[in-house]
């Protein structure tokens, strides 16, 4: 199933981009080709989740009581008083997380399931952990630990704003740099929450008071850095736009509250 409606990029210009441009040459070819691969990043991964959550029910079987006693469901953590999803939406490891994504389209895939989107101080409990830890896996940054380091290519924000347009599709796949969720193992969170930096760029809905006072925000920043130069920590935050900004980096987890 796709995601339609088709929502106004607003302030359109390089908000996503890192301090240092660094274009990398794509060929038309090549993006064409990777217009199937964007489609599967821009959808949820029906076949994929349907393999996880069969496997899940046969873990019920063997062992209702204890799935039953569990705090959270099997694809998720258990983080201070909540459950957050294992991995970036669509919560499947090995997948492609979905990019191009609004926050309203976040909510409604994690309404669908029973979930919502996370707030800003659940996402950061996570990537702190208990022990509030400035980068998810430790108290140094590391360049590349998480999927933070790919070089940055210039986007075309006049075609990106086309969406759902082929072209704009396109654009998107040229850009898309995501690795699949979970790929670097060093990039765990304290309780072992997964890519909570780098890879994409997540909407949460905002906790915290910001110079915009937009309902979300964006953490964690992307596969190229964060937009000014920062280290990609737990700290950071993203509050330029409004949820309904569609941006090629920007993807979503989902949580809920623990039992």
């Amino acid at each position: 199933m796709r995601w339609a409606a088709a929502l106004a990029f607003a302030a359109l210009g390089a908000c996503s981009s890192p301090a240092s441009d660094q274009p990398l040459e794509a060929s038309v070819e090549d993006a064409a080709t990777d217009l199937d691969a964007l489609d599967t990043a821009l959808v949820p991964n029906d076949a994929a989740e349907t393999g996880a959550a069969e496997t899940a029910d046969a873990a019920v079987e063997v062992a209702p009581d204890a799935t039953d006693a569990a705090p959270c469901p099997s694809d998720m953590v258990h983080v201070g008083v909540s459950c957050v999803d294992r991995y970036e939406a669509p919560n499947v490891a090995g997948s492609k997380p979905l990019a191009f994504q609004t926050a309203p389209e976040g909510q409604a895939f994690c309404a669908a399931r029973g979930k919502r989107l996370c707030t800003e101080a659940e996402w950061v409990r996570a990537c702190e952990g208990a022990t509030k830890r400035p980068y998810p896996y430790g108290a140094t940054y590391v360049r590349g630990r998480c999927n933070d380091d790919k070089t940055w290519i210039s986007p075309s924000w006049s075609t990106l704003g086309t969406y759902p347009s082929d072209a704009a599709k396109k654009e998107a796949a040229r850009l898309y740099q995501a690795d699949p969720s979970g790929s670097r193992a060093g990039c765990a969170s304290e309780d072992g929450v997964m890519d909570l930096t780098g890879n994409v760029a997540e909407w949460v809905v905002r906790s915290f008071p910001t110079s915009t006072g937009y309902e979300h925000v964006m953490k964690g920043c992307y596969w190229s850095g964060c937009y000014g130069g920062s280290n990609p920590s737990c700290k950071f935050v993203n509050p330029a736009h409004p949820g309904t900004f569609r941006t090629y980096e920007a993807g979503f987890r989902c949580c809920t509250e623990a039992r």
